[in-house]
């Protein structure tokens, strides 16, 4: 089948101020800009047929480029421009015959074009992989199809030989599960500042606005199993934290913990040294952590000469990467390295991330090695971010993964009473109220998402179109 690009238009979502700070190093900080990015895309087909198709991300630019050499608003423009640049390749591109085949060819130019352009690598991804999800999002309506489904059903034309030579006679929709995921466990993350337990946050700095304020109060009331903690790269307050971490968690069902660098580890000898002071210091956390998620910097990870030092510290917890993942072959260089696994994001890429899923599968059975996904993302937002994301991980198969933006903000205050009424019809799996506010849904532990799994990529409405405004016109909000 033929299909067509009728239009795109890119829009903001602005988002009220966090009802908590967050922190992922040293310093708490507020989460910017206030705003969620989308994307709509009109695909029109060979019959004449056409549909809307959607995608949202917050511009986390300040993950997305860590260098010092541009401020926080040099950051946010540059990461503006480049969308609007990687729109216009879109554009460029009018007419193709799979979904594959277009984001091939406008994922090459738009990393080009992040190149010449001085950004990292992970940027022109993000920039790439928000039209990348509205183009499927309206093709697989046009198809009255899942996103599952069109995977399984090889509507896609995915060709990932094409990146991976070890996937070149490997069906993809064989290496996926027969059936999506109906419900998945939320793994909680830990904020570098988050209060642990009710000792850490005095009377006086309580919210009181009904919804927990620390961790042992979310696992009290939500009945988390799953935990992704911050590490700020301190060996001596990283473990201090990890011991109160623990007291908390070990009251939950079955506890699984992992760890998050952020890039902290500078030096890859003294990161050695805190995995051997974490086993011998926390044991019982120790044996409970299923990962630790990229510790060193982006260019410390690639760096072939670390492959030894990084086989030893794997032997006692898998690595995985996130931030180094910032092309479609990252994973597969540092699995040469000796990491185990990179994280699925859907802001860095599906068709990456679904070969990837294909290339662990082989490196398991050929190598008989260790290789996964994880799923990460705090910053997804009901309703498109967080739908596709959790769309993407059913199809994936992948557990549990890091959902809970939520705790940073409250309810879903920034969609329209319409969007939450049709968010509580369409999802009631999905969703609950709580006195006036919509909330995730979460049950010991983890949510159903059953009705995600409707034509498109898990949006079964549009957004108010009208009630946001145009990225081109929209005033940051800090």
């Amino acid at each position: 089948m033929a299909y067509r690009i009728e239009s795109i238009d890119l829009f903001v979502r602005e988002l009220p101020p966090d009802r908590m700070v967050f922190a992922i190093g040293k310093v708490k900080a507020k989460r910017r800009p206030r705003a969620v990015w989308l994307c709509r895309m009109v695909v029109s087909d060979e019959k004449g047929n056409s549909s809307w198709g959607v995608s949202g991300d917050r511009p986390s630019f300040g993950w997305l480029d860590k260098r010092k050499k541009y401020s926080s608003e040099q950051k946010y423009d540059r990461l503006k421009h480049l969308v609007q640049a990687a729109r216009k390749v879109y554009l460029g591109h009018p007419k193709f015959k799979t979904p594959f085949e277009l984001w091939y060819d406008c994922h090459g130019q738009i990393q080009k074009q992040g190149r010449d352009q001085d950004h990292e690598s992970l940027s022109a991804s993000y920039a790439s992989a928000l039209f990348e999800r509205a183009m499927l999002d309206a093709v697989s309506r046009l198809h009255n199809k899942s996103i599952f489904e069109m995977v399984h059903s090889g509507a896609l034309g995915i060709e990932a030989g094409r990146l991976h030579p070890e996937l070149r006679d490997i069906s993809i929709a064989k290496t996926l599960p027969p059936k999506p995921l109906r419900e998945i466990y939320i793994r909680h993350t830990v904020g570098a500042k988050d209060p642990i337990l009710a000792a850490d946050l005095p009377k006086a700095n309580r919210l009181n606005d009904g919804e927990p304020e620390t961790l042992e109060e979310y696992i009290r009331r939500d009945g988390l199993r799953y935990f992704k903690v911050k590490i700020i790269g301190d060996p001596e307050s990283d473990l201090a934290r990890l011991e109160r971490v623990w007291s908390a968690v070990v009251r939950a069902e079955q506890p699984v913990v992992t760890l998050d660098g952020n890039e902290s580890a500078h030096n890859l000898d003294a990161f050695a040294r805190f995995v051997e002071s974490f086993e011998k210091r926390i044991p019982g956390l120790f044996q409970h952590t299923a990962f630790i998620e990229q510790p060193l910097t982006r260019a410390l990870t690639h760096d072939p000469s670390t492959a030894k030092a990084i086989a030893a510290i794997s032997k006692k917890k898998p690595l995985i990467i996130d931030e180094a993942d910032g092309n479609t072959t990252s994973f597969a260089n540092a699995f040469k390295i000796g990491y185990s696994g990179t994280s699925h994001k859907n802001c860095k890429g599906f068709f990456k991330s679904v070969m990837n899923h294909g290339l662990c599968r082989v490196l398991r059975e050929r190598k008989g090695q260790d290789a996964f996904l994880s799923a990460e993302d705090l910053s997804l937002m009901p309703l498109v971010s967080l739908h596709q994301g959790f769309a993407a991980v059913a199809l994936l198969n992948i557990a549990h993964a890091e959902r809970n933006g939520h705790h940073y903000s409250f309810g879903q205050r920034q969609l329209t009473s319409r969007e939450q009424q049709l968010a509580r019809q369409h999802h009631p799996d999905l969703y609950t109220r709580r006195k006036a506010d919509l909330f995730l849904n979460i049950q010991r532990g983890k949510v159903r998402c059953d009705s995600l799994q409707c034509p498109g990529f898990g949006i079964r409405f549009e957004p108010e179109w009208e009630k946001l405004t145009s990225l081109a016109k929209w005033k940051v909000l800090w």
